[in-house]
């Protein structure tokens, strides 16, 4: 009768968790810091599944268990930028390798992308040129658009240093960048294909 009844358990324990969620972050240079994995009939993300001490560095796979179930999937880096696949149905194993190209919204395995175009994305990278001065906030957005948030976030970005960051291509941007000493140095109505733009900003930029 134990033995029966274990057996019964361990069957119902394996049957709720019968499908994994394998996540590998191919981004190349950024961490995951949070992981967000919610049934797609549910309006709520609920907790964190990684856990205060966790972290997907590149090149490393994390496994998560579930039921077989159609599912949410909101990853979110160490710069705060995030991936989100809608509709991630489950049956056994999926796994996901998520690179830059996923930055944003889309359905998993196709479907349209609410932050991306037909262009795809493309990369924008900032140089400090500025000799001794540190630039404390970057700003790119479509050049119909207000200005948006902080591309830096928590960071600076010191001289002889650069950040990339990632828009959708076929667009025209504005980028500005504000210094240590609330001086600007803007650029207005860039062009950008999916080569992506390269800005080296030196004090000849300053507004």
């Amino acid at each position: 009768m134990r033995r029966s009844a274990i057996l019964m358990l361990t069957l119902m324990v394996a049957g709720a968790f019968a499908g994994t969620i394998n996540i590998t972050n191919d981004t190349g240079s950024y961490d995951f810091y949070y992981v967000y994995i919610s049934p797609s009939s549910s309006d709520s993300w609920g907790d964190d599944w990684m856990g205060s001490t966790e972290i997907i560095y590149p090149g490393n796979t994390r496994s998560f268990s579930v039921s077989n179930n159609t599912y949410d999937v909101m990853i979110e880096d160490e710069d705060g930028d995030t991936y989100t696949f809608w509709n991630v149905r489950v049956n056994g194993t999926v796994n996901m390798v998520v690179d830059l190209g996923h930055l944003g919204e889309q359905n998993w395995g196709g479907g349209s992308s609410s932050s991306g175009s037909s262009a795809g994305l493309a990369p924008i990278t900032i140089e400090n040129d500025l000799g001794s001065w540190t630039i404390w906030y970057i700003y790119g957005d479509p050049s119909d658009s207000p200005w948006g948030d902080d591309r830096l976030g928590s960071e600076l970005l010191h001289p002889g240093e650069t950040m990339t960051f990632y828009v959708p291509a076929g667009d025209y941007y504005d980028f500005k960048v504000v210094d240590e000493d609330d001086d600007t140095y803007t650029l207005w109505e860039v062009w950008v294909d999916s080569d992506g733009f390269y800005w080296s900003v030196d004090l000849s930029d300053m507004d």
